[in-house]
C-alpha cells in the first residue's frame, strides 16, 4: 500500500507514536516474544485453538442496491475441543451458521473488536471440520472494505464495486480470521452481470450462465495467502496484456482506457522480469493484472497478490496529457506494489507491528528499481524528500519506533506513516550501501528462499543479512527500529581537529536548547570537498584528524542530521558548487530543520543557494524551490511577504531563464519536471509575466502536455471568481474522471480564501471523484489551514464524501500542524477525545510541537531570513552562465 498523506510537503506535520526506551527492553520485547512479536495481554489477536486452512467464498451481489449476499465454507482445523470459535466480522449479519453439514451455532457479535463467537449446543472435537456461514451485507461507499464507486462515462454513468482490505477490512467482505499469520488457500466465485469483467487473485477457472444477464464466474484456488491480501472486482473493464517470464501480466482498465494502460503494462513487463532476477524466486501466480480504479482509493494503491489495485492517477498514462512527473510517479507506484508480491505477498509479516518489513522496503525498493530501469531519472537523488519526510514524523513527540507495538485495528490503520514507510526506507538505504548491494541482494533471496508462503519477524530478514556480510547488521537494525528518534550528529572544532558526538534532534526549538544524549551505532561517511569518503561507525564520540572544510554524512547515506559550528560550515560554503547534488541537498536539508529548530541560522539555507550555479542539477533546484514555496506559506499576511516574494522571482527566475520556458531538444526528463516547478511557483509568488503566459496557454488549450498542465495550475491557483467558475464548468462536462480529477485537484490550490472556502464545499461532496474528496482536502489544508479546520474538519463525518474514519483523522491532524493558531492545540485534543479511541491518539500529541514551531518560524525564523536578505540586497542574483 502506498502511503496516503501529501506527497507534495515535507514540512513538520504528522507522526506516530511511543516515548523512548531502552534498547534492552525493546530488544528484549522483539526478540523473546515468540511468533507474534511483541505478544502482549492486550493485543487483539484471535484464539489459536481454531486454524484456518481454506476459505471457498461465493458472492452473490446487488450492485444497484449496493448490497450483497454471501456463503462461505471453511475448512477448519481444531486443536482442541471446544464449544465456541470466534472469527472476524464486521458490518456482517449472518443468516445461519452450521458446522459438518449439520450442527447448527449461533452467532454473538462484539461490535467493538468486531469479533463473532459461533456457539454450538456440543463440542467440536479436535481435527477436521467445515464451518458454513451464509451472510449478507451492505456494500459500501468509502473506499475501505467492500465498496462502489460511480462515474461518468460519454454512455451514461457506470458503477465498479471492489475491494481494498488492508489491514484489517477483510472482516467486512467475510467472516474471517483477519491477521497476517492466520494464512489460507481460497477459492472464490462470483455472481457479475454478462457484460460486465470480474476479477480476483487468481484467473478465471470457469464461468456458469445464470440467466441472459447474469453470469456466475469462478476464480482459481490462490497460494496460502493472508486475508488482506484477497481481492475482488466487478465492472466495465478492458484489458491489456502480456506475457513474461511465463506469467500473464495485464493492466485492467475501465471502458475505453485502454489507450491510457501501455505505459503501465510496458513498465510492469520489465519490472516482473528485474523482480524475478532481483528476488531470486519467479513470480509465483499464473497472472499478475494492475487494476486502475475509477477515481481514488484509501492508501492509493494496494498489493493484492496477482491484482493489484491503483488510484486511477497511479496508473493511467494519457499519451496526449499526461507529464514527464506523471510517468515517473506512476513508475514508482508501480514498482512499489510490485516489489510487495514478494516482500508482504509472498513472506508476510507476522504482526503489524513489522509492518516495515513490507513498506520500509517497498518504498526503498521503488527507489531501486527506478535506478536500475531507468537511470536519468536519478530517482535515489530524488528519493532524498523520502528520508527527509521521515526525519520530519522522527523529529515529533509524535514519533515512535520502526518497530512499534500494535494491539488494536485503530493501530494497525495507523501504522501506515511516515516513520514505517519513510524512516524504514531510509534506514535500509544506509544498511544497503554499509552492507553493499552485492551482499544485500544475497541477503534478500536467502530470506525469499527460506521463508516463502510463511510469516517472518525483522530479525529473520538482518539475522541473514549478517551472515551474509560479516558485519553488525543487527545490532544497528535493532537500535534504529527499537530506538526512536533521530540521530543528531554535533561536530566540534577541536586542537586536532574535529569531535563528533551523538545526540537527538528535535523539531521543537524549547528542546533543541536541551542537550541529550542518545546512542546509535551509526555508519558516517566522511571525506573533504573532493576527496574519497571513509566510513567509520559512531558511537557516542569520535574524533576526526584534519581541519574545516570536511563533509560529515559524505553522499548522505546516514540516517541523521549534522549540526556544524558556524565556522566549519561556512568552511565549506566554497565548496558547495563542487559537491555532488547529494550532498547539496543534504546541507540544504539540514539547514531548513536545524534553523526551523532554533539550532542554526536558517539563512544558512540561502548562503548555500548562493554557492550554487544555475546549471545546478535539477533535483536541488527543485528542493530549493519547494522550500521557497514552504516559507511563503509561513510569511502568510505579514507586510514583509512582498520582500520575501521579490527575492524568490528573482532567484527562481534566473533558472527559469536558464533552462528556458520551452522544452529543448536534448533536454534530461528532470528539466521538464523542473520547469514545471519553477513556473508554479513563480505563479504562486506573483510574477505577472508568468501568470498572463499560463492564462494564455489555459485558455488557448494551446501547447504540449506539460504546459497545459503548467498553466492549468497556476490558472487555478491564482483564479478570480470568474476563473473559479470556468475551471469548475471544466470539470463538471467532461466525463473522465481522470480528467475531472485533476481539474478539481488543481483547484484545491486556489489562494483565494473565499474560493478556497467554495472548494470546501464542494471537496466535501459527490460531485468530484470517487475518492478524491481528501487529496482535496490536504491541497486545501496546505494554504488554508485555519479554513479547512472551521470548515471542513466538523463535517467530515456527516458530509456525503464517505470519507474513511482513519482519513478524517490524518486531515484533522494535518490541517491543525498547518496552523500557527495557539488556540489549535487545545481544539485539536478536544477533537481527538471526541472522535478517536484513546489507544489511536498518539498521532496528534505531534501538533501541539507543530504549532509553536510554526510560530517559532514566524517569529524568529522570518525576520532572520529578512535581515539576511537585506545584507545581500546589493548583491545581484545568480544569472546563466554564473558560477
Amino acid at each position: 500500500m502506498k502511503l496516503l498523506r501529501p506527497p507534495w510537503t515535507i514540512a513538520v506535520c504528522r507522526g506516530n507514536s511511543q516515548m523512548l526506551k531502552s534498547v534492552a527492553v525493546l530488544c528484549a520485547c522483539a526478540l523473546g516474544s515468540g511468533f507474534f512479536s511483541p505478544a502482549n495481554a492486550a493485543q487483539q489477536v484471535l484464539p489459536a485453538n481454531v486454524e484456518p486452512i481454506h476459505y471457498d467464498l461465493s458472492l452473490a451481489p446487488d450492485i444497484a442496491a449496493l448490497t450483497y449476499r454471501g456463503t462461505v465454507a471453511i475448512a477448519l482445523d481444531v486443536k482442541a475441543p471446544t464449544s465456541d470459535i470466534t472469527l472476524n466480522a464486521d458490518g456482517l449479519a449472518f443468516d445461519r451458521v452450521t458446522i459438518d453439514g449439520s450442527r447448527t451455532g449461533t452467532a454473538r457479535f462484539d461490535t467493538k473488536l468486531n469479533r463473532a463467537t459461533l456457539h454450538f449446543l456440543a463440542p467440536v472435537i479436535a481435527g477436521p471440520h467445515t464451518l458454513i456461514i451464509a451472510y449478507h451485507a451492505r456494500i459500501r461507499r468509502e473506499t475501505l472494505g467492500f465498496f462502489a464507486m460511480d462515474y461518468d462515462t460519454p454512455a451514461g454513468p457506470r458503477r465498479t464495486i471492489g475491494t481494498n482490505l488492508e489491514p484489517t477490512f477483510a472482516r467486512r467482505l467475510l467472516p474471517c480470521w483477519d491477521e497476517p499469520a492466520r494464512k489460507a488457500t481460497f477459492t472464490i466465485t462470483v455472481d457479475a452481470p454478462r457484460d460486465r469483467m470480474a476479477i480476483s487473485n487468481m484467473p478465471v477457472a470457469g464461468i456458469t450462465l445464470l440467466s441472459p444477464t447474469m453470469q456466475r464466474v469462478h476464480f482459481a484456488t490462490s497460494p496460502k495467502m493472508a486475508t488482506y491480501l484477497l481481492f475482488l472486482a466487478v465492472g466495465d473493464f478492458e484489458r491489456i496484456h502480456g506475457m513474461v517470464d511465463g506469467t500473464d501480466v495485464g493492466v485492467v482498465v475501465k471502458h475505453g482506457d485502454t489507450g491510457k494502460a501501455a505505459y503501465a503494462l510496458d513498465q510492469a513487463k520489465k519490472l516482473l522480469h528485474y523482480y524475478n532476477s532481483y528476488f531470486g524466486v519467479h513470480f509465483p501466480l499464473p497472472k499478475l493484472d494492475l487494476i486502475a480504479a475509477p477515481g481514488d482509493i484509501d492508501g492509493d494503491s494496494m498489493e493484492n497478490w496477482g491484482s493489484i489495485f491503483y488510484s486511477q492517477s497511479s496508473l493511467l498514462i494519457d499519451p496526449a496529457k499526461s507529464t514527464e512527473r506523471d510517468r515517473q510517479d506512476v513508475f514508482l507506484v508501480v514498482s512499489h506494489e510490485m516489489s510487495h508480491q514478494w516482500f508482504g505477498d509472498l513472506v508476510t509479516m507476522a504482526w503489524w507491528d513489522n509492518l516495515w518489513l513490507n513498506e520500509g522496503f517497498a518504498r526503498w525498493m521503488q527507489t531501486y528499481a527506478a535506478d536500475a530501469l531507468h537511470p536519468e531519472w536519478q530517482t535515489g537523488l530524488q528519493a532524498q524528500s523520502i528520508f527527509e519526510s521521515g526525519k520530519g514524523a522522527d523529529a515529533l513527540p509524535s514519533t515512535h519506533p520502526v518497530l512499534q507495538t500494535i494491539d488494536t485495528a485503530e493501530q494497525a490503520n495507523e501504522a501506515f506513516d511516515d516513520i514505517t514507510y519513510d524512516k524504514g526506507a531510509a534506514v535500509i538505504t544506509m544498511l544497503n550501501a554499509y552492507i553493499g548491494q552485492d551482499a544485500f541482494r544475497e541477503g534478500v533471496r536467502r530470506y525469499m528462499d527460506a521463508h516463502a508462503y510463511g510469516n517472518t519477524i525483522d530479525t529473520d530478514l538482518w539475522s541473514i543479512m549478517q551472515n551474509v556480510a560479516g558485519k553488525p547488521i543487527l545490532e544497528i537494525e535493532r537500535e534504529f527500529t527499537r530506538i526512536e528518534g533521530l540521530p543528531l550528529v554535533r561536530v566540534t572544532a577541536t586542537a586536532k581537529g574535529l569531535q563528533l558526538a551523538e545526540d537527538r534532534f528535535f523539531a521543537d526549538p524549547s528542546l533543541m536548547r536541551k542537550t541529550s544524549i542518545h546512542n546509535w551505532t551509526l555508519p558516517l561517511a566522511i571525506a573533504t570537498p573532493g576527496g574519497a569518503a571513509r566510513t567509520i561507525l559512531l558511537k557516542d564520540v569520535a574524533d576526526v584528524p584534519g581541519r574545516p572544510p570536511v563533509l560529515i554524512n559524505a553522499g548522505q547515506k546516514s540516517y541523521a542530521r549534522v549540526l556544524y559550528p558556524q565556522a566549519a560550515f561556512r568552511a565549506l560554503l566554497p565548496s558547495v558548487a563542487s559537491l555532488a547534488p547529494a550532498d547539496q541537498i543534504g546541507l540544504i536539508n539540514d539547514a531548513r530543520a536545524l534553523g526551523f529548530a532554533g539550532a542554526a541560522p536558517t539563512s544558512n539555507v540561502l548562503a548555500v543557494v548562493q554557492k550554487l550555479s544555475p546549471a545546478a542539477d535539477p533535483i536541488v533546484w527543485q528542493r530549493i524551490t519547494n522550500i521557497l514555496i514552504e516559507l511563503d506559506r509561513h510569511y502568510s499576511d505579514r507586510p514583509d511577504r512582498a520582500g520575501f516574494r521579490a527575492m524568490a522571482r528573482a532567484l527562481l527566475g534566473a533558472i527559469l531563464q536558464n533552462i528556458g520556458s520551452d522544452a529543448r531538444a536534448g533536454e534530461g526528463p528532470n528539466v521538464a519536471v523542473l520547469r514545471n516547478s519553477l513556473t508554479q511557483a513563480l505563479g504562486i509568488f506573483g510574477d505577472k509575466a508568468v501568470v498572463a503566459r499560463a492564462w494564455q496557454i489555459f485558455s488557448s488549450g494551446n501547447g504540449a502536455a506539460e504546459q497545459q498542465r503548467t498553466a492549468l495550475g497556476v490558472a487555478a491557483a491564482q483564479a478570480d471568481a470568474a476563473m473559479f467558475q470556468a475551471l469548475l464548468a471544466r470539470a463538471r462536462k467532461t466525463s473522465d474522471p481522470l480528467d475531472k480529477a485533476r481539474v478539481y485537484e488543481a483547484l484545491g490550490g486556489v489562494q483565494d480564501p473565499a474560493l478556497a472556502k467554495q472548494m470546501i464545499g464542494i471537496a466535501l461532496s459527490r460531485e468530484v471523484p470517487a475518492g478524491s474528496n481528501s487529496d482535496i482536502l490536504f491541497l486545501l489544508a496546505e494554504n488554508h489551514p485555519d479554513l479547512v479546520w472551521v470548515e471542513a474538519v466538523p463535517h467530515l463525518n456527516d458530509s456525503g464524501a464517505a470519507i474513511a474514519r482513519i482519513t478524517q483523522w490524518l486531515i484533522a491532524d494535518y490541517a491543525a500542524g498547518q496552523s500557527a493558531d495557539p488556540a489549535r492545540a487545545a481544539q485539536v485534543q478536544a477533537y481527538a477525545e471526541k472522535n478517536v479511541p484513546a489507544e489511536a491518539r498518539k498521532p496528534f500529541a505531534g501538533v501541539a510541537v507543530a504549532i509553536r514551531q510554526n510560530q517559532y518560524i514566524a517569529t524568529q525564523v522570518l525576520p532572520e531570513l529578512d535581515r539576511f536578505m537585506a545584507s545581500i540586497g546589493s548583491q545581484r542574483a545568480p544569472k546563466s552562465g554564473d558560477p
